[in-house]
């Protein structure tokens, strides 16, 4: 499929969502995000398992897990701003290529006994080779849908995303089931292996950034637009928005067990809950994909609008006495997830240099990142109570960001 057209608009009017599902290039983009997605989601019961077995202790993994996310953090920005002055598909295969090798000597060097000081170094290898990609993966949707289906596209992809969150610590845990101890990293390294074949060999996958630059010089609003400073006040306030939300999710999510355990439901009660929030997420995206255009508002007030209604829901989540009161609050919370998802990444575009696209979207990944770690950290430090209530403050943060960037400068409202 060529560049032009993939957004090509149709002869003959269709239904949007029903042209976006019929989209065939749409869906391997949507395989792509999720390969590049799911190796964070395996990453904890995978390198559990391998060193349950590898070290002789299962707390080893944390190590491990905690060296492949800082390395893709910490590089998601400046491998983004490598890419954004390249075009092709060098730099994604090469990265996808990078964590599909690390997570491959993983395994080698877990059976042979290495220690876990050289199985961190390696997992610090593959989460670089990991740092940038999701970034790079979101600036490839402008080539691949017209721009007017971009929001549903974003839509559908986090309802895929919000399956993918359960779907893939079960896949993870299934194949150290079927594989043994070393099954779980293993999977990750072929997700990543089959990740470079993609990027590599899939049709519109490669970057136009060439083309990006044409239409900037035949439209002078777009070139002035690149000559702007990436940090600006409205990217800064979705970045924000970001932190916010993964804060408040993330807080949800690590407080499911101990939530469970108060109301004496136990692990499966933290399971239930997890699924929960993960089934009210994927509903509310299939929603937001029919109705996104019909919807009152802009990004910045639908944005405001959910994380006062997800900051609400956990600080119900906190205070819930009742199992009933408690999956209602979750079922809130997961309402907001997949539209938040959808709408701050298609608002980040509206407020970034066109030629910085790849380094914005992964400082927003890096964001988001943040906000989990925060949560991770709240919730270990703090009463279960007051670590559920803090993401009202990151919310309230968020939103009045949003408000300033929205009075400063109205387009991006």
């Amino acid at each position: 499929m060529s560049t032009d057209a993939s957004v090509k608009e149709p002869s003959a009017p269709v239904r949007p969502l029903r042209e976006l599902l019929s989209h065939r290039p749409y869906w391997v983009w949507t395989l792509i995000t999720q390969l590049v997605n799911a190796p964070a989601l395996m990453a904890a019961i995978a390198f559990a398992g391998l060193a349950a077995v590898g070290t002789g202790e299962a707390k080893d993994g944390g190590f491990m897990v905690a060296s492949l996310i800082l390395a893709d953090v910490a590089s998601s920005g400046i491998i983004g701003k490598v890419a954004d002055r390249t075009s092709g598909r060098v730099v994604p295969v090469v990265s996808a290529a990078l964590a599909a090798a690390g997570l491959a000597s993983v395994v080698v060097a877990a059976l042979a006994d290495a220690s876990l000081v050289a199985l961190c170094a390696l997992c610090v290898v593959a989460g670089l080779g990991l740092g940038g990609l999701t970034g790079l993966t979101r600036t490839l949707l402008n080539s691949v849908v017209p721009e007017r289906l971009l929001e549903r596209a974003l839509a559908v992809n986090a309802t895929a995303m919000e399956a993918l969150v359960v779907l893939a610590p079960l896949i993870a845990g299934g194949a150290i089931f079927v594989f043994g101890w070393t099954g779980g990293v293993a999977t990750m390294a072929v997700g990543a292996g089959l990740l470079a074949l993609l990027l590599a060999f899939a049709r519109g996958a490669a970057r136009p950034a060439p083309a990006v630059h044409v239409a900037d010089a035949a439209h002078p609003d777009s070139a002035r637009k690149r000559r702007e400073p990436l940090w600006n006040l409205g990217f800064i306030a979705w970045l924000m928005v970001g932190i916010a939300f993964s804060h408040t999710l993330g807080a949800i999510e690590t407080g499911a067990l101990p939530l469970a355990q108060k109301l004496e439901f136990g692990v499966l009660g933290g399971g239930s809950i997890i699924a929960v929030l993960a089934v009210s997420g994927i509903t509310a995206g299939v929603g937001y994909a029919v109705f996104a255009d019909r919807l009152p508002g802009g990004p910045s007030l639908r944005a405001g609008l959910l994380l006062t209604v997800v900051a609400a829901a956990a600080v119900g989540v906190g205070q819930a006495g009742t199992w009933t009161a408690l999956t209602a609050m979750v079922v809130v919370a997961g309402v907001c997830t997949a539209p938040l998802n959808a709408i701050r990444s298609f608002a980040v575009e509206k407020v970034i240099p066109a030629d910085r696209r790849a380094e914005g979207f992964g400082w927003l990944y890096t964001a988001s990142s943040g906000g989990f770690a925060a949560s991770g950290l709240g919730m270990s430090t703090l009463p279960l109570g007051v670590a559920l209530s803090l993401p009202a403050i990151t919310c309230l943060a968020a939103v009045c960001l949003l408000l300033a960037a929205a009075t400063r400068r109205r387009p991006a409202v």
